[in-house]
């Protein structure tokens, strides 16, 4: 008797891994994205022997055009694919730069137990030494193997699957930018094996508390970056747009400028909340110099990104303002 091939749906957004461009030289200055899920599903000689594919173009942009609305329909269009019980798991092809934002986001609102793999490219899979058929191969073999169930979300990106909480995309240019500065390497893809080393402890898909299978839009969240010599006007713009939250992407520990929090402090009524997010790509942000956090109203954005923070403040926003409830959720998280 035959067995069941598994069977994974890729899921098509656009970005470098569809793009096509005048030449198979050149890796940089292309625009037009020109390929399907399906083109880049042909593009894998004897997939159809491992595992029984189905794609879909949900859409087709650059990742850095990519807005709230996009999120909430790729992760409600994920979780609605993934209570099929004849799909194994889901492969989303995504562009780079905001890979990293998109995969947390479903890592915290696709309520399922079955795999998640973003994947992508950094050369178009059509120039010399492209990236993206063999990203695309592995993220599938990993989407159809058994002991991907229950890792969360992941990207896979030049061998690796890395967590989606930890993941950051650390150069400009370099295959192998997707790292994880503290950790988050669970396993890797060698010659269409899966292999994993480590496991994700924090809350994720199924564990979450987070359910946007019924949202129509999610809270405004604003970041605003500190420096040297910074003033109060960004600050004061994001408090003055009504938005529901700020992040402050402070230096070192989160830290802001004296005038910074006083401006946030003593800002008359009701204001937004503010979350002490670090520029540094690895670390901690802690509680701030022992009851300045409280002091100020702020929340301490533990290990996330400025960029990640500001999702789950925004998810956390859909269930509560309060403060208490906010630092318990980076805490755990």
């Amino acid at each position: 008797m035959t067995q069941k091939l598994p069977h994974v749906h890729v899921v098509s957004t656009g970005g470098t891994i569809a793009s096509r461009p005048v030449s198979p030289t050149q890796t940089t200055g292309y625009s037009q994205i020109a390929l399907t899920g399906d083109d880049l599903v042909a593009g894998i000689p004897g997939i159809e022997q491992q595992v029984r594919l189905s794609t879909e173009q949900i859409f087709s942009v650059a990742s850095s055009a990519l807005k709230d609305a996009d999120l909430l329909r790729l992760s409600q269009r994920v979780s609605e694919v993934l209570e099929d019980p004849d799909v194994e798991g889901v492969v989303v092809t995504h562009g780079t730069d905001t890979m990293e934002e998109t995969a947390f986001f479903l890592n915290l609102t696709v309520r399922s137990e079955k795999p998640v793999i973003l994947t992508g490219a950094m050369r178009p899979s059509t120039v010399l030494s492209g990236d993206g058929p063999l990203n695309l191969m592995n993220a599938i073999l990993a989407a159809a193997d058994p002991q991907s169930r229950g890792m969360g979300v992941m990207v896979c990106m030049n061998d690796h699957l890395l967590a989606a909480r930890d993941v950051m995309k650390t150069s400009t240019y370099k295959v192998e930018t997707f790292r994880c500065p503290e950790g988050g390497c669970l396993g890797f893809v060698m010659g269409g094996m899966v292999h994993y080393r480590y496991a994700p402890l924090c809350p994720h898909t199924a564990h979450s508390e987070f359910d946007v299978r019924g949202l129509a839009e999610l809270p405004q969240v604003e970041v605003v970056y500190t420096h040297i010599g910074c003033g109060t006007e960004m600050l004061r713009a994001a408090l003055k747009s009504g938005c529901r939250g700020i992040v402050a992407a402070g230096t070192g520990n989160g830290s802001l400028p004296p005038e910074f929090c006083k401006t946030y402090r003593e800002w008359p009524g009701e204001k937004p909340a503010m979350v002490r997010a670090s520029r540094v790509p690895g670390g901690f942000v802690g509680d701030y110099s022992g009851k300045r956090d409280a002091e100020n109203g702020t929340v301490p954005g533990c290990g996330f990104s400025p960029q990640k923070s500001r999702l789950l403040l925004q998810l956390a926003l859909t269930v509560s303002s309060d403060r208490d409830y906010l630092c318990g959720v980076f805490s755990r998280y």
